[in-house]
């Protein structure tokens, strides 16, 4: 009865075409190969930073985007990491009580790791246990809600058994098809619309759209930009911003960068610590004053509308350069304050 709501020739289209696809087998046999023996529990020991970091990059793990951003954040104590690894892929005790510890519900506790979320958590346990843990991220939970197999949830329900109720739709889907968990977290991404592993634009891409949405962009300030962005999520506290506001986790995964909404993603969303504002920061990354005067407004709106729950929205723009057209732009909108920011690079030369 699961599958009756099911769209049987979308997903039979896919599986044709790309399950056994000879690059999609040999990707799993490397991927899983490699950080599933690195993250046996037998050899977490030896796990290192780099090792870690690794994983969590797309060109490496082949499937899942994004999920490095809170790199150093998870890495900070890597002794603390182990522990929670080491209980996490323990299959001697239940798996219940290993998420429980993880996702503890007061967000502290010896296995709690700051930034290790369900979109990091899941992939390490599927190249742990390929064939009994699938994954749960954004681009699988909107495949199966693209399908009408995502389960509803009660306000009672711990992260566990969310996660299991998921993993079991999970389960039945790989062995209906007679695909691996791997093939099918790829097909999820065929499905999700965001392609089989993510969003995996090259920058020159990113630049054509840009140009194509919003007319000349300018590229040294678009390449500057885009790493403020990183910079900013992974230095939070020691900004001018974590001053006052926090960044937005969702199940323990990061969801402040590239905000999803209707509208399109909001480059950071961050809520004020005391509850009673959201603030949207738009970074200009080479792009028009108009252009991205016309995008905060739009998400500004948004939030408003759709999750502030009467809460106070403001924005924030961050430039490399400031020129009058963006100046006056903003001039007349008080809920939106201009920032620049400054890079200071300098070459020492050594004596040998």
């Amino acid at each position: 009865a699961r599958f009756k709501t099911m769209d049987q020739d979308l997903i039979q289209k896919i599986i044709s075409e790309k399950a056994n696809d000879p690059w999609w087998l040999e990707s799993e046999k490397k991927v899983v190969g490699k950080y599933g023996k690195m993250f046996d529990p037998a050899n977490l020991d030896q796990l290192t930073k780099e090792d870690f970091k690794s994983f969590l990059l797309i060109k490496n793990n082949l499937h899942w985007e994004g999920i490095h951003r809170q790199s150093n954040l998870v890495t900070s104590d890597m002794e603390a990491l182990k522990r929670c690894l080491k209980n996490l892929l323990d299959e001697k005790i239940p798996i219940r009580k290993r998420l429980g510890q993880v996702f503890n519900v007061k967000g502290r506790g010896e296995y709690v790791i700051k930034g290790l979320g369900k979109a990091v958590i899941t992939p390490i346990l599927l190249v742990v246990y390929p064939t009994k843990y699938g994954v749960w991220n954004t681009r699988s939970e909107t495949a199966l809600k693209k399908l009408n197999l995502f389960p509803k949830f009660l306000p009672k329900d711990s992260f566990a058994d969310k996660y299991l109720r998921v993993n079991d739709i999970i389960l039945d889907l790989a062995q209906k098809y007679n695909i691996t968990l791997w093939q099918l977290d790829g097909i999820f991404g065929e499905i999700s619309g965001n392609g089989p592993f993510g969003s995996t634009q090259s920058e020159e891409e990113i630049v054509e759209q840009e140009v194509q949405e919003h007319g000349v962009v300018d590229l040294a300030n678009f390449g500057m930009e885009s790493h403020l962005e990183d910079f900013l999520i992974a230095n939070w506290n020691k900004t001018i911003f974590g001053k006052k506001y926090e960044l937005i986790y969702d199940e323990g995964d990061l969801t402040s960068q590239q905000y999803q909404t209707a509208v399109g993603p909001i480059d950071i969303l961050a809520e004020a610590k005391n509850g009673e504002e959201f603030l949207v920061i738009e970074l200009k990354k080479g792009r028009t004053s108009d252009a991205v005067v016309g995008q905060i407004l739009r998400y500004i709106a948004w939030v408003r509308e759709n999750i502030a729950n009467g809460k106070t929205v403001n924005g924030a723009v961050v430039v490399l350069e400031l020129d009058d057209k963006l100046k006056y732009a903003l001039k007349e909108l008080k809920n939106i304050t201009l920032y620049t920011y400054q890079v200071n690079f300098k070459l020492m030369k050594e004596d040998l």
